[in-house]
């Protein structure tokens, strides 16, 4: 099932640009700071990243994110592999609107947190909530695999495809992150699914990244820690102001594209 707050989201999520900042930090006053920064600098989701919520335990973070910032879209990136729709449960109870998991968990995972997410819908129509599965990189490639993969998590009813460069893979081989592998990959299965659902592109973009799958139609981008620089150096820590203008310009040159 699904509901008007729901599919406007899904919806423009499709059609226009957007912009979540994963929120990495592995403590929780960190994460609430570069949230703020990257709301200030225009961004459209709030990724509560695996490293906060594993460090600082998802009932914990879900519910003081949402308290902080009341009318953010909320996604938790839980990387679930089992045990599916318990963490979607803990996710929506704490107002969260998005749960971000693995592909790889399969299609049982799938339709038990999309049940989940059904059952939060009816409870409540006026908030959006929504189930991503993330396709995993280089593992669930090459192209031809990943559109299958994102094939089955549509028929078992998610509602958007994230294609996720592993930060391990691409830590072991920079090659990997500068080659043209995850662009190949996101645009052979934004091209098959993206008329109907989301697409997403994650795994340490930089803008010139960006902005080459702009210009090929990708219109959901995940910004990482390195801000969108051509670098694997987590930014956090550096002044909120700094932070913000990084991400600005980095919206700003994707969305010029």
């Amino acid at each position: 099932m699904s509901t008007p707050a729901s599919t406007r989201v899904i919806d423009r999520l499709k059609t226009e640009f957007s912009f979540q900042i994963s929120v990495d930090t592995n403590d929780l006053p960190l994460g609430l700071t570069v949230a703020e920064a990257a709301l200030a600098a225009g961004v459209d989701l709030i990724e509560m990243g695996t490293p906060l919520l594993k460090t600082e335990g998802v009932k914990h973070v879900v519910p003081a994110f949402r308290a902080r910032f009341p009318d953010a879209l909320l996604l938790a990136d839980m990387k679930t592999m089992d045990g599916g729709s318990f963490e979607a449960r803990s996710v929506f109870e704490g107002g969260g609107n998005i749960i971000d998991f693995l592909a790889i968990a399969g299609v049982a995972s799938a339709k038990g947190i999309c049940a989940v997410r059904d059952e939060y819908r009816r409870a409540n129509p006026e908030l959006p909530r929504l189930v991503f599965a993330d396709i995993l990189l280089p593992h669930q490639g090459p192209a031809d695999t990943a559109i299958e993969v994102a094939l089955r998590m549509l028929d078992a009813g998610v509602d958007g495809i994230g294609a996720h460069l592993q930060l391990d893979a691409r830590r072991a081989d920079p090659s990997l992150f500068h080659s043209s592998y995850l662009a190949d990959v996101v645009g052979a299965v934004h091209q098959r699914v993206g008329a109907v659902a989301s697409v997403q592109v994650v795994g340490g973009l930089y803008l010139e990244q960006a902005v080459a799958l702009a210009k090929t139609g990708l219109r959901a981008f995940v910004i990482s820690g390195n801000l969108g620089l051509p670098d694997a150096q987590a930014r956090y820590s550096n002044p909120p102001a700094e932070i913000s203008e990084h991400i600005a310009a980095f919206i700003a040159g994707v969305s010029a594209a």
